[in-house]
Protein backbone atom coordinates (compact mmCIF):
# COMPACT_ATOMS: atom_id res chain seq x y z
CA UNK A 1 0.00 0.00 0.00
CA UNK A 2 2.83 2.39 0.77
CA UNK A 3 4.10 1.96 -2.80
CA UNK A 4 0.72 2.95 -4.16
CA UNK A 5 0.08 6.02 -2.10
CA UNK A 6 3.67 7.12 -1.54
CA UNK A 7 3.42 9.69 1.20
CA UNK A 8 -0.32 10.27 0.83
CA UNK A 9 -2.12 8.50 3.68
CA UNK A 10 -5.37 6.67 2.94
CA UNK A 11 -7.19 9.32 4.93
CA UNK A 12 -6.10 11.90 2.34
CA UNK A 13 -8.27 10.33 -0.33
CA UNK A 14 -11.26 12.52 -1.17
CA UNK A 15 -14.19 12.32 1.24
CA UNK A 16 -16.43 11.43 -1.69
CA UNK A 17 -14.55 8.13 -1.94
CA UNK A 18 -16.76 5.63 -0.20
CA UNK A 19 -15.44 3.06 2.23
CA UNK A 20 -16.34 0.29 -0.18
CA UNK A 21 -14.35 1.95 -2.97
CA UNK A 22 -11.34 2.24 -0.66
CA UNK A 23 -11.74 -1.40 0.27
CA UNK A 24 -11.89 -2.37 -3.41
CA UNK A 25 -8.70 -0.42 -4.05
CA UNK A 26 -6.93 -2.20 -1.20
CA UNK A 27 -8.21 -5.56 -2.44
CA UNK A 28 -6.96 -4.73 -5.94
CA UNK A 29 -3.51 -3.95 -4.60
CA UNK A 30 -3.47 -7.18 -2.62
CA UNK A 31 -4.59 -9.07 -5.73
CA UNK A 32 -1.81 -7.48 -7.78
CA UNK A 33 0.71 -8.57 -5.15
CA UNK A 34 -0.71 -12.10 -5.03
CA UNK A 35 -0.58 -12.43 -8.83
CA UNK A 36 2.92 -11.03 -9.00
CA UNK A 37 1.72 -8.02 -10.99
CA UNK A 38 2.39 -5.35 -8.38
CA UNK A 39 5.22 -3.94 -10.44
CA UNK A 40 6.51 -0.47 -9.82
CA UNK A 41 4.90 0.68 -13.08
CA UNK A 42 1.48 -0.76 -12.24
CA UNK A 43 1.54 0.77 -8.77
CA UNK A 44 2.65 4.13 -10.16
CA UNK A 45 -0.24 4.02 -12.63
CA UNK A 46 -2.66 3.36 -9.77
CA UNK A 47 -1.07 6.23 -7.87
CA UNK A 48 -1.53 8.53 -10.87
CA UNK A 49 -5.20 7.56 -11.10
CA UNK A 50 -5.76 8.21 -7.41
CA UNK A 51 -3.90 11.52 -7.56
CA UNK A 52 -5.69 12.59 -10.74
CA UNK A 53 -8.88 12.78 -8.71
CA UNK A 54 -7.22 15.52 -6.69
CA UNK A 55 -6.01 17.43 -9.76
CA UNK A 56 -8.44 18.38 -12.49
CA UNK A 57 -11.58 16.97 -14.03
CA UNK A 58 -9.83 16.82 -17.41
CA UNK A 59 -6.94 14.81 -16.00
CA UNK A 60 -9.30 12.43 -14.23
CA UNK A 61 -11.35 11.96 -17.43
CA UNK A 62 -8.21 11.07 -19.38
CA UNK A 63 -7.26 8.45 -16.79
CA UNK A 64 -10.78 7.05 -16.81
CA UNK A 65 -10.71 6.78 -20.59
CA UNK A 66 -7.38 4.96 -20.44
CA UNK A 67 -8.78 2.56 -17.83
CA UNK A 68 -11.92 1.92 -19.85
CA UNK A 69 -9.84 1.26 -22.98
CA UNK A 70 -7.87 -1.38 -21.06
CA UNK A 71 -11.03 -2.88 -19.52
CA UNK A 72 -12.71 -3.10 -22.93
CA UNK A 73 -9.68 -4.75 -24.51
CA UNK A 74 -9.48 -7.24 -21.64
CA UNK A 75 -13.22 -7.98 -21.85
CA UNK A 76 -13.12 -8.40 -25.63
CA UNK A 77 -10.20 -10.82 -25.37
CA UNK A 78 -11.82 -12.88 -22.63
CA UNK A 79 -15.27 -13.00 -24.20
CA UNK A 80 -14.24 -13.74 -27.79
CA UNK A 81 -15.88 -17.18 -27.67
CA UNK A 82 -19.17 -15.86 -26.30
CA UNK A 83 -22.28 -15.43 -28.39
CA UNK A 84 -22.39 -11.88 -29.77
CA UNK A 85 -25.67 -10.97 -28.05
CA UNK A 86 -24.45 -12.37 -24.74
CA UNK A 87 -21.21 -10.40 -25.00
CA UNK A 88 -22.91 -7.13 -25.92
CA UNK A 89 -25.55 -7.36 -23.18
CA UNK A 90 -23.27 -8.64 -20.41
CA UNK A 91 -23.03 -6.57 -17.23
CA UNK A 92 -19.30 -7.37 -17.33
CA UNK A 93 -18.95 -5.48 -20.62
CA UNK A 94 -17.46 -2.06 -19.75
CA UNK A 95 -19.44 -0.53 -22.63
CA UNK A 96 -22.59 -1.17 -20.57
CA UNK A 97 -21.38 0.59 -17.43
CA UNK A 98 -23.06 3.91 -16.69
CA UNK A 99 -19.70 5.57 -15.99
CA UNK A 100 -18.43 4.62 -19.45
CA UNK A 101 -21.60 5.92 -21.13
CA UNK A 102 -21.27 9.22 -19.24
CA UNK A 103 -17.64 9.56 -20.25
CA UNK A 104 -18.55 9.16 -23.92
CA UNK A 105 -20.79 12.25 -23.88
Amino acid sequence: MKQLTGFIPIAALPESTTASAKQQLLETIEWLHKEGAATETNLKLLTAIVESILCSEESYSRFLQCGFDAAIEFFDTNSQNWEFKESMSSSHNPRNWDEYKQLQH
